[in-house]
């Protein structure tokens, strides 16, 4: 099973936890449906779809779908939004990724995600792309309007550099924009529009410039 070892800690909170392994589309695909439970009630948290690739023609990839931010059952509520869970099934899943590869998540789930990006906020900026970037993503995309019936819902696209030349280019270009878009984030504050979102894409601005932009030429 694919990074269940993440959601042990339900044990702590009288919960049940199981994941469903299905068969993919093709033979190197495969679905686990992750499920949370209580007195033999079951709820679907999420969806994760992993691609192991097809040599030498198509990379590794994942996709995390259909994510319940909270569940209610009986009088038992878990809520995965914000949590040490979330964190760790985002850092288990990356380890997956190897370079030149992606991976691909949800954010529908994640209100000051689709938020921040509906307001222009480039992608490793957000909550859920910042998380990204801190497990070796450097190159993203938002996938705001799929493109076709199979695409599904939006979703954050990110990929790990190929090598040094390509991760180095990659947060140049990160760098950059982050520098930019921290005016706009700045005025978003100031004249109190999505106040809190753009106070927390503020932090992580000051975050990145300071930390891997501070040595950038």
């Amino acid at each position: 099973m694919v990074c269940h070892q993440v959601f042990n800690s339900l044990k702590n909170l009288n919960l049940d936890f199981k994941v469903v392994e299905k068969s993919g589309r093709f033979p190197e695909e495969k679905t686990f449906e992750f499920y949370v439970g209580y007195k033999d009630s079951w709820h679907r948290l999420l969806i994760i779809k992993f691609f192991h690739g097809r040599q030498p023609f198509y990379r590794k990839w994942i996709e995390i779908f259909f994510i319940s931010p909270e569940i209610v059952i009986s009088e038992k509520k878990y809520r995965f939004l914000n949590s040490e869970e979330e964190r760790k099934l985002i850092e288990c899943l990356s380890r997956f990724i190897d370079a030149g590869e992606r991976i691909f998540i949800e954010y529908i789930y994640d209100v000051e995600t689709w938020k921040a990006l509906e307001m222009g906020t480039p992608p490793h900026l957000t909550r859920l792309g910042f998380m990204l970037l801190e497990n070796g993503f450097t190159w993203f995309k938002d996938w705001y309007f799929p493109e076709g019936f199979m695409e599904g819902n939006p979703k954050i696209q990110a990929e790990k550099p190929v090598d040094d030349i390509a991760k180095n280019r990659h947060l140049k270009e990160l760098c950059i924009e982050t520098s930019i878009f921290a005016e706009k984030a700045m005025k978003f504050i100031q004249q109190n529009i999505y106040r809190e979102i753009f106070e927390s894409v503020y932090n992580r601005i000051e975050k990145i410039l300071n930390t891997m932009c501070k040595n950038m030429t």
